[in-house]
């Protein structure tokens, strides 16, 4: 019974000071498995910079809004020279 008491008011005290006890294991996330963005193309990923051909175009992965620096990519037209052909 005494020990039950003791118990009872060390986990009082620890969750006054906001303190918690856990018997659970801690969680580490993996923030980079598949969550950086990325193009789809024939249901391939693409990272930042892959330039695909599609008929004869060329297209290039990029940011969707050139304001974003860690925002959605989408494909965007492959800018070439003028007088250059793909």
């Amino acid at each position: 019974m005494m020990r039950n008491l003791l118990w009872g008011l060390l986990l009082a005290v620890g969750l006054a000071q906001g303190n918690t006890l856990s018997t659970r294991p801690p969680v580490e996330l993996n923030i980079s498995s598949g969550l950086e963005p990325v193009c789809f193309y024939e249901d391939k990923r693409y990272s930042k910079g892959a330039v695909i051909s599609v008929g004869d175009r060329l297209l290039v992965c990029e940011r969707e809004k050139s304001f974003e620096q860690n925002g959605r990519l989408s494909w965007h037209p492959f800018p070439l020279k003028e007088g250059s052909k793909p």
